[in-house]
């Protein structure tokens, strides 16, 4: 079953730079948001600021360059701050929190993959 699940999935490398490319756009359009609202607060702005670096930190510790396990780690990471965010974002920006929905998807598709990437790995 994982062997079927991790060739439905096989995708995920080739559309990453656009994936990223457009995460990066959606979490900047929050950002520029953010700042028209003024009455939000900077720390909401800051933490939009930090899960924006680890989308860019994102393509230089993938698995091309570094063990699977550092992409894995990274990719929960980030996936652990954009929720953080995204729950934020609901509680202080009405439907502003709704542009990260893309992201949450993607890091858990990417999440399931890079799992899928690990256990292959250890079975052979």
């Amino acid at each position: 079953m994982t062997e079927q699940l991790y060739q439905s999935l096989y995708w995920i490398p080739e559309y990453a730079t656009g994936v990223w490319v457009t995460l990066s756009v959606l979490i900047v359009f929050v950002l520029l948001k953010i700042i028209q609202r003024r009455h939000l607060g900077k720390s909401l702005f800051n933490l939009g600021i930090g899960v924006l670096a680890l989308i860019w930190l994102y393509p230089l510790i993938t698995p091309y360059f570094y063990p699977i396990e550092t992409g894995l780690i990274l990719t929960l990471i980030t996936f652990g701050f954009s929720i953080y965010y995204y729950s934020r974002l609901a509680r202080e920006a009405a439907k502003l929190h709704l542009l990260l929905v893309p992201q949450l998807i993607w890091l858990s598709l990417s999440t399931l993959y890079l799992l899928l990437v690990l256990i292959s790995k250890f079975k052979a």
